[in-house]
């Protein structure tokens, strides 16, 4: 069921930076909001998620491999399905598709359910089996469901205060910010480079919240770099995220 149905997603000038080329955010934006649809179609959005149970998805992780730059105006065509469940943890993959059919890029995300009155990861198992409801899928890319990256000798960038317009109905910092927030960590190199950025991955690994500073730190390793949100509340990651250009 979940094959047969295919997205669209047109991109314009606000998917894309200076240099025309996909922002990180817009990247994220492609593959949670079509995503998001998907679940509405298949009754395991947010809305009823927490009408039911009082719990929502959250997401874990993104990796995405990019196979061909994504322009402006172009009207992408995206599926997404269900790969895998271990224990708390789902894996869905998304694919992109140019107008032309040729594959854009392909993506692989980790999400949890995430209990609002606690605010931590649901481990109810009734409720994890009822959301469970999928088959398993082709797997399109090597992805894990949580970034390896220790930054705690990474050079400090910026420090940046959380604003009310990052924070979204769950009550924390939007993950959309994070890939703003990785962009205006990056050099000057690496931000005229993202047309050829060929993969992407972050990790949400804590709650960013009003009233908070994120510290950002970054790593360069060749054409690899390596960036970290740092929490002013208690100096843990809020964020971890890797590039790597081709």
């Amino acid at each position: 069921m979940e094959l047969e149905q295919t997205y669209i997603f047109r991109t314009d000038t606000g998917t894309q930076n200076e240099n025309r080329a996909l922002t990180l955010s817009a990247l994220q934006r492609i593959i949670v909001v079509i995503s998001e649809e998907h679940l509405e179609n298949i009754g395991l959005d947010v809305p009823h998620l927490m009408r039911e149970y009082g719990v929502s998805w959250i997401l874990l992780s993104i990796s995405v491999d990019i196979k061909s730059p994504i322009r402006d105006g172009e009207r992408l065509s995206v599926r997404t399905w269900h790969t895998e469940k271990k224990g708390i943890y789902y894996r869905r993959e998304v694919e992109i598709l140019h107008p032309d059919g040729s594959v854009a890029a392909v993506a692989a995300t980790f999400s949890s359910i995430f209990d609002m009155k606690t605010r931590k990861l649901c481990t109810d198992p009734e409720v994890l089996e009822k959301v469970h409801q999928l088959g398993d899928g082709e797997k399109l890319l090597e992805a894990e469901s949580r970034i390896k990256i220790k930054p705690d000798d990474f050079p400090v960038v910026m420090t940046q205060k959380v604003m009310p317009s990052w924070i979204d109905s769950l009550g924390h910092v939007n993950n959309f910010r994070y890939g703003d927030l990785t962009t205006d960590a990056l050099p000057d190199w690496a931000r005229a480079k993202l047309g050829s950025l060929r993969r992407y991955e972050i990790g949400f690994t804590g709650e960013l919240r009003l009233g908070e500073s994120v510290e950002l730190r970054l790593m360069e390793e060749g054409d690899t770099i390596l960036a970290a949100g740092i929490r002013s509340s208690d100096e843990k990651p809020a964020f971890l995220s890797k590039l790597v250009f081709g």
